[in-house]
This record gives C-alpha cells, structure tokens and sequence, in this order.
C-alpha cells in the first residue's frame, strides 16, 4: 500500500477523523436553524454512536489520553441505550419482549402528564388534551414525540421514582445531554490526531421549511390505526419507529448532506442492515402469534423478498467495521487511501465500487420509504398539519 498509512490503525484512526469531521459539521450548520430542535431527534443516536465507539477505541488503544480522566459519565447510559437505538429490535440484551416493554413504556410516558389530571373535570380535560405530536416533511411522517423519546435513548430507570415532573426532568436531561455531546466533539477535536478533521464542506442546509409541519393527536387513537391497526399499539409503534427512521434519510438527510460522504455512507448502510434484520425478527416473532393482519404480512414480505437488501444484510464483517472502527480479515496490501473507505467496499462487495454500492442504497431506502408509506394508511388534510 503506497500512502501515508504506515499500519491498520492509522486507517481506523483516520475512519475517526472523518466521522468527526462530519458531525462536527452538520451539528454546527443544523444549530443555526430553528427546526434544529425537533431534526435533531432523528440524528441523536448516530451521535451516540460515534460517542460512544470512538471513546471505546481510543479508550483501549490510547488510555492515557487525559480526555478519558476529565470527561464527564453522568450520561453513559443513556449514550448507550441511544446508540442502541440504531439496531432497532436487533438489540441482544433485550431482545424482542424487551423492546416491546421498552415501547410500551416509551407510549405510557406520554400519557402519564393527561393522567395527571384531577377533580370534577379531569375526565374532559383528558378526553381534550392530546399527548402525541407527529411531524412531517411534504407529507411524509419523519418522527414523532413517542419516536424522539425512543431515539433519544431514555428508559423507566432514567428518572427518579419519587418525581412525578418527568416532563421538566426530561427537557433538563436532554439539554445537559446535548451539552456534553457537543463537549465531546470540542475534546476529541482538540487531540493532535484529529486537529484538522473536516468533512469538505458537506453541510448544506437544503430543508424547505415550508414544508415542516406538525399534527398534533391521540396517541391512543393514532396508534391502533395504522400499520397493523387496533388492538397492536406497541407493534404499530416499533413499526413507526423504522418509517420515521427511513424516512429521515429520504427526506432530510438527503436535504442537509452535500454529495454522499463516507459518513453518510456509513449511516446508511448500518441502518439498512438492521432494519431487514429487525422487520424478519418481528415476522418471525408474530407470526405463530397470529397478531399480523394479512396486509402487514404482504408488506413486510414484500420489503424483504429483495435481492440487494439481502445483499446488504449479508455483509456483517462490514457492518462490524463501519460500527467499532476495528479492521479485521482484511490484507492492509489490499486497501487504498485514493479510493472511498480505502477499498473495503470493493473488498467485501466482490468488485463492486464504493458509489455502485451507494447507488444501491440510495435505491433501498427510496423504495422501502415508499413501501412504509403505503403500508402505514394515514392520511390527514393540509387544513389539519401546523408550520413548526
């Protein structure tokens, strides 16, 4: 290999760089604009998860870095559980069951501040009062108040069992969280290794603001209509969580990233991979439960049956690369700085180049955001959606 890369790990090290680089970048150009604070749920665990991998790798192979003894803790957990988010129903610790729980969890938190309610009124003040917000791009559903909570990596053992305010202990939390990403990025920008990290003018805002919207509802009532309909609250919810996700990457990341940067890459890969993984957990968990409708069982085949989809999921070497920042199997003689991600994905892909592979998943995600969207059945009049 004739470059500047002596050894496996300048590569990783430079794999770090140019995720930094990146998020540096967006999260600056996204906080200069006002709907920064709800396109931010989407980006949350992709942020964890560069916290979170990169402090691992540089944690063992660099200890002495003194950012590993200064750094603050207070929110490793959450950083975790928020990086976790990105494998959907893949999570090993918890499993199928445990997610559901999770999501039921996640449903009941927002109906908990409606619940609050006493006195003669309260049953027509909780018959009033709406405890779910759904945000949309030109009519595309791209999160939601129950999808950000879930995103944001936030659990029942996240809040005191005494305070009864977990609204007002949330928005603390979230603030000082975001602190301390962004503290994190300044720190690791600092080490003489990452100095000049830049990801070549990637950000640009593109988001028509025009077409942020908001509806606001019952959570009850939308959840046991869509996707597999009444009496699956916790199901429709999961399903909704991998509709908004798609959809970010279909109609905003698309809107804020200029050209198709290895980062990006990356996200779309990893979040392509798991969530083929976690729609044939899901079928092979409901299935002899009967709990599916017909028309849930025709989409998620139909999602599935694809050739390059499985062609993504077959490459868990890869994905395992992208996620740790570790190469392994892989001939340092066969990589190349002058190609994209050094020629690993023309390793693990047979030949096929970096922007062929791209195109694929760029045709992926337009199909399965589309797919989603059929599957969903909602539908709303402009007349009821709200500018943000």
């Amino acid at each position: 290999m004739t470059n500047k890369f002596q050894t496996m790990q300048d590569i990783e090290l430079d794999l770090i760089k140019n995720d930094l680089g990146f998020y540096k970048e967006l999260v600056f150009g996204l906080s200069k604009h006002e709907s920064a604070g709800i396109l931010i749920f989407g980006l949350v665990p992709y942020l964890a998860l560069f916290k979170f991998e990169s402090y691992k790798y540089l944690r063992n192979n660099f200890p002495d870095q003194e950012i590993f003894a200064s750094r603050s803790k207070n929110f490793d957990d959450i950083t975790r559980a928020s990086r976790m988010r990105i494998k959907f129903f893949d999570d090993s610790a918890k499993r199928i069951e445990g997610m559901l729980e999770l999501l039921e969890w996640v449903r009941k938190f927002h109906e908990w501040h409606i619940n609050q309610h006493s006195g003669m009124l309260a049953p027509l003040k909780r018959a009033l009062q709406d405890d779910l917000g759904v945000f949309l791009y030109d009519g595309h559903i791209i999160g939601s108040t129950h999808t950000g909570l879930f995103n944001l990596g936030y659990e029942e053992d996240s809040f005191p069992k005494t305070n009864k305010d977990n609204f007002e202990i949330l928005g603390k939390m979230s603030k000082s969280f975001g602190i301390e990403l962004g503290e994190y990025l300044g720190a690791l920008s600092q080490l003489p290794k990452f100095t000049h990290a830049s990801s070549n003018n990637c950000f640009a805002y593109g988001v028509e603001n025009s077409n942020l919207k908001y509806k606001d509802g019952k959570s009850h009532e939308f959840l046991n209509s869509i996707f597999n309909e009444a009496n699956t609250e916790d199901i429709n919810l999961g399903f909704l969580i991998l509709l908004t996700t798609i959809n970010f990457f279909q109609y905003i990341f698309k809107r804020l990233v200029v050209g198709s940067p290895s980062t990006l890459f990356k996200l779309k890969f990893i979040t392509l991979y798991h969530l083929e993984s976690s729609l044939s957990k899901l079928q092979d968990y409901y299935y002899p439960k009967k709990l599916l409708t017909n028309r849930s069982r025709e989409h998620i085949q139909h999602i599935l049956k694809d050739k390059e989809l499985k062609l993504i999921k077959d490459q868990t070497k890869l994905r395992n690369i992208l996620v740790h920042y570790k190469i392994e199997g892989v001939l340092i003689e066969t990589l190349n700085q002058k190609l994209d991600f050094y020629g690993l994905i023309e390793h693990f892909f047979q030949g096929m180049t970096y922007h062929q592979v791209d195109q694929i998943l760029d045709t992926q995600i337009q199909r399965i955001s589309t797919l989603f969207d059929e599957w969903l059945n909602w539908s709303v009049r402009p007349s009821q959606l709200r500018n943000w």
